[in-house]
């Protein structure tokens, strides 16, 4: 196993070492929120170009999902760098990744190294899942097509050759499909929820860093192809680091705030426009 940080949002590797599982007598709890600083955003809409009839006219960006109190969900939160803790429960499980009603199902999703992923499509229509390594379009991992309703393809674990972020993408004529699969080399990874908590149990007393990941929510750039959105490109992810320190059996706050910077977008995105819901 290795441990990982992300640099520039494409999910690149440094620092190596291995993992080790340990019963952890006097671990703690750290727990926090991510939350949305300053104003609502507009909510983002992407014209269906291909299977309208069944995918609909257009679709909301799922890249900024809000609930109270501007919680946002979807975050990922991990702790960088620890040595040695809980024993990892879910290596090994099967998880999925879903193609449904024209979008993936989970759009953000945790895989435990040298876990098995199932790719499922439920849809009735060709979908073509793309996946890459990092978070925006690096080296090809694997190409799927999955033409009918209910097709089932495995990934196996040794496809994922390394921790980190990799990015799906839908090459049959769905641009607006995206998801982000972070491999985690060891338990101490969140996924936050719908009101933008998470939560680490168990963790060894010690100093830490915990990091903060959410993917880019505004497009810079639309590639058009016959008048029609081929691909979108969206802005950097939002990142940041915070010190935490944990004493034995203790408990921890660490709360995360960031503000959606200002972009300036590429005027070729025609197929695409902001509208408040």
């Amino acid at each position: 196993m290795f441990c990982l940080a992300l640099l520039g949002g494409r999910g690149e590797l440094t620092a190596q070492s291995n993992y080790k599982e340990i019963a952890v007598t006097n671990g703690g709890t750290i727990r926090g929120e991510v939350r949305l600083a300053g104003e609502l955003p507009t909510t983002l809409r992407l014209t269906v170009s291909k299977d309208a009839k069944y995918c609909g006219v257009n679709k909301s960006s799922p890249r900024l999902r809000l609930g109270k109190s501007k919680g946002v969900q979807n975050t990922i939160v991990w702790l960088e760098g620890i040595a040695e803790g809980k024993k990892n429960t879910t290596t090994n499980k099967q998880l999925v990744l879903d193609q449904l009603k024209c979008e993936y199902t989970p759009h953000v999703l945790l895989l435990p190294y040298g876990s098995a992923l199932d790719i499922v499509n439920s849809d009735p229509i060709l979908h073509n899942v793309h996946a890459y390594e990092g978070a925006d379009n690096g080296r090809t991992l694997f190409n799927i097509a999955q033409p009918i309703k209910g097709q089932r393809t495995t990934v196996k674990q040794t496809q994922f050759r390394k921790p980190g972020l990799y990015l799906a993408t839908c090459d049959a004529g769905h641009p607006w499909m995206n998801a982000y699969i972070m491999v985690a080399d060891h338990p101490y990874f969140a996924l936050t929820d719908a009101s933008g908590g998470f939560v680490f149990e168990h963790v060894p007393p010690g100093q830490y860093k915990l990091r903060m990941w959410h993917e880019g929510v505004a497009i810079v750039q639309t590639e058009m192809e016959n008048g029609k959105a081929k691909a979108y490109r969206y802005e950097e992810p939002y990142e940041d680091v915070k010190e935490v320190s944990l004493s034995p059996n203790g408990k921890a706050a660490v709360d995360f705030t960031f503000t959606l910077r200002p972009v300036t977008t590429d005027m070729t995105a025609s197929s695409s426009k902001s509208i408040r819901e």
